[in-house]
């Protein structure tokens, strides 16, 4: 018998129904889109530089592919994929705004929808969710932008403070403040406040009680 016949087998299947074994995981978000398949169209999301939390078996590749219904109802798989993803994002941003930023997902085992109309039985799956974008946790106190930006500035040149907020996750999220940065409004409005004070060498200080 073929070797390749031999190696066909219906023992030893292990449960992966979600078609991936990650169960948790951090990875920036490389790019997505929609698929038509037999049961509806689905949300394509591709992961690289991934960071394995937890896997139900060896896990080594850069990336990773994940796979969820897109629906409109709130307690789909979209729909708290997309809640806990909404929690983490400045108003009005949406996924797009996220490509290339950093995700942290968990998988939520055992979560039940709701009940199935005619047996009465728990529709049960197996929903992603996100609990980490950029810098901000899920659950965590927010951290606003204008509150990072406050903490950089401190013993800081304009230049030096620049080249931090822009590189900074939670002021990244938020590009009408940025645009405050380069447009030295938020540094102006700041020694305007008496918040901050410039020495001669060109160096911001917080003021004395001047605020978070």
């Amino acid at each position: 018998m073929p070797s390749e016949v031999q190696n066909v087998s219906v023992r030893n299947l292990v449960d992966l129904e979600a078609g991936t074994p990650l169960r948790k995981f951090e990875g920036d978000l490389d790019s997505y889109y929609p698929e038509e398949r037999t049961f509806g169209t689905f949300v394509v999301l591709n992961f690289k530089n991934v960071k394995v939390e937890k896997s139900v078996e060896p896990y080594n590749f850069p990336i990773a592919t994940i796979s969820i219904k897109l629906s409109n109802k709130k307690n789909s798989g979209w729909g708290i994929f997309g809640e806990s993803l909404a929690a983490l994002l400045p108003e009005g941003q949406d996924i797009k705004d996220t490509l290339g930023m950093r995700y942290g997902l968990e998988m939520e085992e055992g979560h039940i929808y709701g009940q199935d109309r005619t047996t009465g039985d728990n529709m049960v799956g197996n929903p992603w969710k996100v609990y980490k974008l950029g810098g901000a946790i899920a659950g965590a106190a927010a951290t606003t932008a204008i509150a990072e930006a406050k903490k950089l500035l401190d013993g800081k040149t304009r230049a030096e403070f620049n080249q931090l907020a822009y590189a900074n996750p939670v002021i990244r999220q938020d590009p009408a403040f940025q645009r405050s940065i380069t447009d030295k409004s938020f540094i102006n409005s700041m020694l305007q406040l008496g918040e901050f004070t410039e020495d001669g060498d060109g160096v911001f200080h917080k003021a004395e009680g001047g605020g978070a």
